[in-house]
C-alpha cells in the first residue's frame, strides 16, 4: 500500500474522531472548525479538498454523516454506536451493580461516554453511583470474568480462594482450603454477579459470587460432567441465587402485592385472583429463595405450599431476634 493511499485513511480516522468528539445535531462543525481540530487534535495541515474527500469516504462506508449540502450549516454525525436513552440505561446499570468495584465502574462509564460527543457528555454529569460504599473491594472482578470465560469455554475446572466480609469490613478467606469446581455459565441476579458451577463430589448446581472469588487458576482436568447434561434453566427459578430444584409454589396474596411479584417472577407468573382482595401466585422456583423473599411482604404474602416451605417460613419468623 502507498504513502498516499496511507494517508487518505489516516484523514478519514482523524475525520471520524473529530466528528465523534465535537459533533452532533446541536454542535454543527464547519468546513474552519474541521481545519482546525486537524490540526489542534492531531498536528495535521489539510485543505478543503482533502475534507471533503474524507467525508465522501465515510458516507461510502454507511456512517451517518450529514453535510453542508444537506442541511446548510455544516457537518456532524447524526447516529451513534448507542441512543442517548441507551447510553443512559447502561451507566446506570454500571452504577447500580455493587460487583463491580468503584474503579472500574469509573472506567467503565469513560469508555460508555466516548461513544458521544464533548457536548453530549456533559448531559450525563450529574449521574453517579447512589451508594458507592457498597462497591466490592475485590479489584479482581473483571480477571476472574474473563478466567470463568475461558475455563467455561475450555470446559475444564477452576480452583479459587472465596472470600467473605468480616467485622473490619475487609474481605478475608472462609476457609484456608480452596475450592475446585465445574463452572458452566454466569449469571447476574439482585445486582450481583454469580458463577453457576458443580462442586466436586457433588451433583447439583452451586452459585457462587464473582466478586467474592479470588486466585482463580485454571485447571488442567475437565469437568465434571458434560454441560449439555446441567439443567442451567433451574438458574432462571432461583431467587437470591439460592441453589436447589425448582418447585411448584402457592402463595396467597394481597392485591396490592402485584407489582413485587411481577418484578420478581416476571409477567408469566400464573395469578388467580380471589373474592376477597387476595389472589393466588402460582410460580415454579428454588423454595428457599422465595421464602427469604416473602419475608419482606410478611403482611401481603402468605406461602401456602409446599407444607415443608410454609412450616420452615413459620420456624424463621418464631426464630426471631425481637421476642416476638
Amino acid at each position: 500500500m502507498n504513502e498516499e493511499k496511507l494517508t487518505d485513511k489516516a484523514n478519514t480516522l482523524c475525520l471520524y474522531k473529530i466528528l465523534e468528539q465535537y459533533s452532533d445535531e446541536e454542535h454543527v462543525l464547519t468546513m474552519k472548525d474541521i481545519i482546525s481540530k486537524f490540526y489542534d487534535d492531531f498536528g495535521l495541515k489539510i485543505d478543503r479538498r482533502t475534507v471533503y474527500s474524507s467525508i465522501k469516504t465515510l458516507q461510502n462506508l454507511k456512517y451517518d454523516v450529514s453535510d453542508f449540502e444537506e442541511n446548510r450549516r455544516g457537518y456532524f454525525l447524526r447516529t451513534r454506536l448507542f441512543e442517548p436513552s441507551e447510553l443512559r440505561l447502561m451507566m446506570d446499570a454500571v452504577y447500580s451493580m455493587n460487583s463491580i468495584p468503584q474503579k472500574q465502574t469509573n472506567d467503565l462509564i469513560d469508555k460508555l461516554q466516548s461513544t458521544c460527543s464533548v457536548h453530549q457528555k456533559k448531559l450525563y454529569r450529574h449521574l453517579f453511583a447512589s451508594e458507592p460504599d457498597k462497591k466490592t473491594q475485590n479489584r479482581s472482578v473483571f480477571f476472574n470474568i474473563d478466567s470463568l470465560e475461558t475455563a467455561i469455554a475450555d470446559r475444564v475446572k477452576v480452583e479459587f480462594t472465596y472470600m467473605e466480609y468480616g467485622l473490619d469490613r475487609r474481605l478475608h478467606p472462609r476457609r484456608k482450603d480452596r475450592y475446585v469446581v465445574s463452572p458452566y455459565s454466569m449469571v447476574c441476579d439482585n445486582k450481583k454477579y454469580y458463577m453457576l458451577c458443580i462442586k466436586d463430589g457433588k451433583q447439583d448446581l452451586s452459585f457462587y459470587r464473582i466478586d467474592l472469588m479470588k486466585d482463580i487458576k485454571i485447571l488442567d482436568e475437565p469437568v465434571a460432567m458434560p454441560s449439555s447434561r446441567v439443567d442451567l434453566n433451574t438458574a432462571r427459578k432461583t431467587v437470591y441465587a439460592y441453589a436447589g430444584q425448582p418447585e411448584e409454589i402457592r402463595l396467597r396474596c394481597k392485591n396490592s402485592a402485584i407489582g413485587g411479584i411481577v418484578d420478581q417472577f416476571g409477567s408469566g407468573v400464573r395469578i388467580e385472583p380471589q373474592n376477597d382482595g387476595y389472589f393466588i401466585a402460582r410460580i415454579k422456583a428454588v423454595p428457599k429463595g422465595v421464602m427469604y423473599w416473602t419475608m419482606q411482604y410478611l403482611t401481603e404474602v402468605e406461602i401456602l405450599s409446599p407444607a415443608s416451605m410454609r412450616q420452615a417460613a413459620i420456624e424463621m419468623i418464631k426464630n426471631n431476634p425481637y421476642g416476638v
